[in-house]
């Protein structure tokens, strides 16, 4: 849970630095490098805490990061999760759910309608991108016969790569383009739009915990492709194949925010068909595992 703290900001101030800055914008980029956003949190800790939502708008930040380090704890990183044996990818889904669910509630205990139509948009993004990873994370399941991270990873290491994976893989990646909130995806937030919807009247350590769950969010999500549908090379030591996770995680945030700087945002009727198809790529991933067991 550390790790994620720590490296999910740092990573996206790579991004910011190194990604948007110099490749899209041809600017120097943030003042203090890729440690601008622990900058930003701690300027927002120390800000007013102003109420206009009542105690669920105070709660929803706490459980959407709570849910995430819950998240990052069944994520095996290194080959084998932290909290295994304590859940498997049903328990991952739920609790990373969590933190799109408390969104969804902080923009809801809002009167402003801006935070309402991000809310809304949060929750149809939410019910179409959900189920890619789920279908994603079933094929694993059905090649491996488990439910359980540890066993795909070990699977996947010893037969190589199959189609069934393959396109599971790629409609996992699919979906974490979403799961990050970048463009094409940035629909719930949108700032040029609804002025960052379900959080335009979230200030100070509210805002704080939010964006610091949405940055190990990320990290999450894509540290769980990484493991699960790139698990090599496989190495005996933890500390390195640690290592060797991160860097690949590392990757996904600079395809990811490459992707961001050349796209423009999708309208919600767009990304909704975009990933209906991504969907019917997921599911025939699981008719192939299913057919080739």
């Amino acid at each position: 849970m550390l790790a994620v703290l720590f490296l999910g900001p740092l990573f996206e101030g790579f991004v910011r630095k190194y990604i948007r800055a110099q490749i899209a914008h041809s600017r120097r980029g943030p003042l203090v490098g890729i440690w601008q956003p622990f900058v930003d949190l701690g300027k927002l800790f120390v800000k007013e805490d102003v109420e206009v939502g009542g105690g669920l708008q105070r709660l929803a930040p706490i459980l959407c990061l709570g849910g995430t380090l819950c998240a990052a704890t069944l994520v095996p990183m290194a080959g084998i999760a932290p909290l295994g044996a304590g859940g498997d990818f049903i328990v991952f889904v739920y609790v990373l759910g969590i933190g799109a669910v408390a969104m969804v509630l902080g923009g809801l205990a809002s009167i402003s309608p801006y935070a309402y139509a991000g809310a809304t948009r949060e929750m149809m993004l939410f019910l179409i991108v959900e189920p890619v990873l789920v279908i994603a994370l079933v094929t694993a399941a059905v090649s491996s016969h488990s439910l359980a991270f540890a066993d795909m990873v070990l699977w996947y290491r010893t037969n190589g790569v199959t189609l069934a994976m393959a396109l599971a893989g790629l409609a996992f990646l699919v979906a974490t383009l979403a799961q990050f909130g970048k463009l094409p995806f940035d629909i719930p937030e949108a700032e040029q739009e609804i002025m960052g919807g379900p959080f335009i009247e979230m200030s100070g350590p509210k805002l704080a915990l939010f964006k610091w769950a949405i940055w190990a969010r990320q990290f999450v999500v894509a540290s769980l492709f990484v493991s699960v549908f790139a698990p090599w090379p496989h190495v005996a030591s933890i500390p390195l194949a640690m290592a060797i996770t991160v860097l690949k995680t590392l990757f996904v945030f600079i395809l990811i925010g490459l992707v961001d700087v050349v796209n423009p945002r999708l309208r919600v009727d767009q990304a909704l068909a975009f990933y209906l198809g991504v969907i019917i790529l997921a599911a025939m991933s699981v008719a192939l595992a299913i057919v080739t067991v």
